[in-house]
């Protein structure tokens, strides 16, 4: 494939893009034709990496469409919506529904996906398998990375510390957490180091929802990241959300955020749960972690979607540029020079998160994974959440849409 005068995210001219079995073989100016290559004419759009997406629960999505009639609209509440919806999965309803939003968020540019799937005593395994076979049956057009989550907690919730290491067994492949589940602070640093034993056992990452609360005496964070430490598991640990830092003193949070720059600990943060952070007078908190400071202190940070029209949020189509555009306004990122910040967070921010980053993004010798959007910068493709022309994976085309705007001569 032979794709013409696309435009790179940070080079002024206009490349041409030279793919030889799925690899990206040359990044040139005026690349001759060849007779065999399947010819692209990207126009002048900008041509990205492939958007990567660290933070999702495929086994939750669209359980909102089967009747959400309660009016609750905080996290406490959610939760507990979720415990009755999980009482009706079964793993052929789990795939179905997983795969529906893994084709969602291809067609919109993302061919790779972490996702948090329930570990807990309402459901045993069945979310796992469940998505399991969605991601064996979508092994062609995402790669998918499947974390073993304990949403209710670990030591409160009978059985789950025992199906956690069936869960590595069964094929999950990182192992996750959430100590805020747990009834007390003692408990949550048991479950963190429970988390630490079993990444340890199975030489896997951790990836935890860590803090996701307003709790100003919140500490799992910090804990975390002090036993990313002593495990020598820097760069190797994802917090999700981290919200809690936000109502935290300015002193601690410089503290905490100075560790989390020393063990390489990354961070996705999830503008869209903004949705059931509670209902707070006016003036409303923002219910996200300290971006622009992280951002500043060089901490690895990426947004995420995170769920999908499920009992925590009813919204929500899995476009990265939907998400990071409501990131942009949230971090008041406002400046073409700004909004690259929040580009790398749905790209290369995220792919170090999936820890794919030494062959991602597009560089002779990386795979040929790539959308084509149809705007001339990343600046209009966040505004105008502008189409995906083309989304290529290994070098194929796996998505292709046609624009069907049309209007009539005297509008």
């Amino acid at each position: 494939m032979l794709i013409k005068n696309a435009k790179l995210v940070g080079r002024e001219k206009e490349m041409d893009i030279l793919i030889r079995d799925g690899i990206f073989t040359r990044i040139e100016p005026n690349i001759d034709e060849e007779n065999e290559l399947e010819i692209i004419d990207a126009k002048g759009y900008i041509v990205t990496p492939t958007f990567v997406n660290p933070h999702m629960h495929l086994d939750k999505v669209y359980t909102a469409l089967k009747g959400r009639e309660s009016e609750v609209e905080t996290l406490e509440e959610s939760i507990k919506i979720m415990h009755d919806m999980k009482r009706n999965y079964t793993v052929e309803d789990v795939k179905s529904r997983a795969i529906r939003a893994i084709k969602d968020c291809v067609s919109h540019g993302t061919t790779k996906i972490r996702t948090s799937v329930d570990i807990d005593n309402i459901i045993d395994l069945i979310g796992l398998k469940g998505v399991i076979a969605a991601k064996e049956e979508c092994n062609d057009i995402c790669d998918i990375q499947i974390v073993a989550f304990p949403q209710e907690g670990i030591f409160n919730n009978e059985g789950t510390q025992e199906l956690l290491w069936e869960a590595m067994e069964e094929g999950a492949d990182l192992i996750g957490g959430m100590p805020a589940a747990e009834w007390t602070d003692e408990y949550s640093k048991k479950h963190i180091n429970l988390v630490f034993e079993i990444a340890k056992n199975y030489d896997v990452d951790i990836d935890m929802h860590i803090d996701q609360t307003k709790d100003i005496f919140a500490r799992s964070l910090e804990y975390t990241a002090m036993r990313s430490l002593e495990e020598g598991y820097h760069g190797r640990v994802t917090g999700g959300h981290c919200t809690s830092i936000s109502y935290q003193n300015d002193a601690h949070a410089e503290k905490v955020m100075k560790l989390l720059k020393l063990v390489d600990f990354n961070v996705c943060t999830n503008p869209q749960v903004l949705a059931i952070m509670g209902i707070d007078r006016e003036p409303r908190t923002r219910g996200v972690t300290r971006i622009r400071e992280m951002v500043e202190m060089g901490i690895n940070i990426a947004t995420a979607q995170d769920t999908i029209c499920d009992g925590f949020h009813i919204f929500g189509k899995g476009d990265p540029l939907d998400y990071g555009l409501l990131c942009a306004y949230i971090s008041q990122y406002n400046t073409p020079a700004t909004v690259k910040i929040v580009f790398d967070m749905i790209t290369i921010n995220a792919a170090k998160i999936l820890r794919v980053d030494g062959s991602y993004g597009i560089k002779v010798g990386n795979k040929a994974d790539l959308n084509i959007i149809e705007a001339p910068n990343i600046q209009e493709a966040f505004r105008l959440r502008a189409d995906r022309k083309y989304v290529i994976k290994n070098g194929n085309i796996i998505v292709e849409n046609i624009s069907s705007t049309k209007f009539h001569s005297e509008i």
